[in-house]
């Protein structure tokens, strides 16, 4: 199925602090105006940033650098959203937070960054039969495209030697994270497609406790064949990160080329039922069922 008019359908998110009530790391920012729209998340993170501060009631530098960037992020989309003032936004918003926080104690070791966090999102802009996408990332969070040919990973994870299948088992180092205290990069990535798809922004608090990126894709299409509005949707995808996370999880999703919602039913279930018998329903480990899927999942990636 194909519409004759490429169009923004529905965006929203879900979260969830698992770790503890009011003190979760993660934050999100999602917007849309017409047929423009943003969908970000971002993962402070708590090892490498796990000071507290005072001066911030207590709250962890990992906890305040999520919100400051999300902050910061909204601003740029509102006020710029021109790639190249993304990164003076976020300095700012950084220094702001060093010169706010308390002067008396340094970091101690050498993990130990400033108001660290990871940044995945992307924005849309639809222009005629077309959706022009501007991935903008740091870190292990990820942006994706799910399309009829089923999840595509659209970021690169700032890890070493790691893929999505590795880095599941292995605790890979991150080698690149926004932070005010190092040098860091956002990583761009342009693309455009005239296909009904679904983008999505998330941490890995959502795709890492799972066994492999196969189970990310059927949880993701399970629960949306299994629902009748996005209401329903929203609140199955909830339940399901939930059920397997170990961690925060924030994931934000931007529907986009339907008609309506049965429409974007229809349209994955073929791709829903493909996946559960090939890869979930097989006794064959997820490693070797790995090699078979990647191709197709990495398609966007290096």
């Amino acid at each position: 199925m194909k519409t004759s008019k490429m169009e923004l359908n529905a965006i929203f998110s879900v979260a969830q602090e698992i770790k503890k009530a009011g003190n979760g790391e993660d934050c999100l920012y999602y917007e849309a105006a017409d047929n423009n729209f943003i969908i970000a998340a971002f993962d402070g993170l708590g090892g490498a940033g796990g000071r507290r501060y005072e001066n911030y009631s207590g709250k962890t530098g990992a906890f305040i650098a999520s919100r400051a960037i999300a902050g910061a992020v909204k601003s740029w989309y509102q006020e710029s959203n021109t790639p190249q003032d993304l990164s003076s936004y976020l300095h700012r918003s950084l220094l702001i937070c060093e010169n706010y926080a308390d002067k008396g104690s340094k970091i101690m070791g050498s993990l130990g960054k400033s108001f660290p966090t990871t940044v995945a999102m992307l924005t849309g802009n639809i222009t005629k039969d077309y959706l022009d996408i501007t991935c903008y990332w740091a870190g292990d969070s990820r942006c994706y495209i799910l399309d009829f040919n089923g999840l595509h990973q659209l970021t690169e994870d700032d890890l070493n030697d790691e893929d999505a299948m590795s880095n599941l088992k292995n605790d890979g180092i991150m080698t690149n994270v926004v932070s005010a205290s190092v040098k860091f990069d956002i990583h761009i990535k342009e693309l455009s497609t005239d296909e009904p798809c679904i983008l999505l922004s998330a941490t890995d608090g959502c795709f890492g406790y799972l066994r492999s990126p196969m189970e990310f894709e059927h949880l993701i299409t399970d629960s949306l064949i299994k629902s009748n509005n996005i209401y329903e949707w929203k609140l199955a995808l909830d339940d399901a990160i939930k059920k397997v996370t170990g961690d925060d999880f924030t994931l934000c999703v931007a529907i986009c080329g339907f008609k309506d919602f049965d429409s974007v039913k229809k349209y994955f279930k073929e791709r829903n039922n493909l996946v559960y018998s090939k890869y979930i329903n097989t006794d064959t480990e997820p490693d070797i069922l790995w090699q078979d899927y990647k191709p197709g999942y990495s398609i966007y990636l290096k």
